[in-house]
């Protein structure tokens, strides 16, 4: 057995989507080297779960990874197994890419932090990781799968609702200004999906305040019979966003907001709210198109954006950064 561990000095507590894509790097990295993957745990940041903070490997808990052929063993079970590797037979290094055929057992990345979407020189990884990952990074149905627990909840939640369904997935709090907040008011949506033929809507956002007042809109507050018990938040989103994944038509907040987590549907069933990437979601310039955008999936061997980050155009960058520093004075 040859391993690839990366070795963090820091943890960063950020979102599911943000830990699952890091998380990406590193299966792909040691698909790339033919290595088993030592997973670390992952810290979730508790400003998205109501002030609790979460570790989570991710795996089987918030996804499965039925449909990536990668060797993994997680990060507890390889500690005892560290201690009887030569050191002779360790490679260390940082974020420098390394010769996949290296003989060594183990290569270790030391690393600053666990943004592994920070690696250099890396773009082969990126490649493969924006593949497994998909949303925000490439527009494909990723290979990312839902584990178990989070279909059987979601699965009963649509079965539930009168076909055909869409499902909507509104971000906002972080990502919100106020042309897209606009966008999003109850008047405007009901307009937007009058374009379609529907029985029901399933929708969800991470704003408490928000609701759609119609008896064909649905959230998750009218499944507390099977989501009551859930004080996971991340758990909640998880099953969210399986549902919208599964509707006859699923309407996100960005451009770029793929598919959660890998479905058998491929059809381009996809819309968006706005035209631009949830990586530039705080561009005030940006007018906001007055009827949904189709969203096609990309083709799986063609490689448009070279990083996880769309560039953004320099103006729009530095009057948000001097708004930043004017708010902080």
């Amino acid at each position: 057995m040859r391993y690839l561990y990366y070795k963090a000095s820091k943890k960063f507590g950020e979102g599911l989507l943000d830990r699952r894509s890091c998380l990406m790097i590193l299966l792909a990295e040691a698909k790339l080297s033919n290595r088993t993957a030592v997973v670390p745990r992952f810290r979730l940041g508790s400003q998205h779960n109501n002030g609790e903070l979460l570790e989570s490997y991710l795996i089987d808990e918030y996804i499965s990874l039925e449909n990536i052929d990668v060797e993994h063993i997680l990060e507890e079970k390889f500690l005892d197994i560290e201690k009887n590797i030569d050191s002779n037979e360790i490679l260390n290094i940082e974020n420098s890419p390394f010769d996949y055929d290296t003989p060594q057992t183990l290569v270790i990345r030391n690393l600053q932090d666990d943004n592994f979407w920070n690696l250099k020189n890396t773009y082969d990884v990126f490649s493969k990781a924006k593949l497994y990952h998909g949303v925000g990074v490439k527009f494909v149905v990723p290979l990312v799968a839902a584990p178990k627990h989070i279909k059987d909840i979601g699965d009963q939640i649509l079965n539930s609702l009168e076909k055909p369904i869409i499902g909507v997935h509104l971000r906002r709090g972080d990502r919100l200004n106020k042309k897209l907040n606009d966008s999003m008011s109850e008047e405007t949506m009901l307009r937007k999906l009058s374009r379609f033929e529907y029985n029901s809507v399933f929708y969800c956002t991470n704003d408490r305040n928000y609701s759609i007042n119609n008896s064909k809109f649905h959230s998750s507050n009218k499944f507390k019979a099977l989501l009551g018990d859930i004080k996971d938040n991340y758990l909640l989103f998880a099953i969210e966003m399986y549902i919208v994944d599964n509707c006859d038509i699923s309407v996100r907040t960005f451009n770029d907001s793929s598919p959660f987590f890998n479905i058998g549907n491929k059809e381009n069933k996809n819309y968006a709210i706005c035209n631009y990437s949830m990586h530039g979601s705080n561009n005030s310039f940006t007018k906001i198109p007055e009827e949904l955008v189709i969203c096609n999936y990309e083709d799986y061997n063609k490689d448009k954006r070279r990083s996880f980050v769309k560039g953004r155009p320099f103006i729009p960058r530095l009057i948000n950064a001097l708004r930043r520093k004017l708010k902080q004075s």
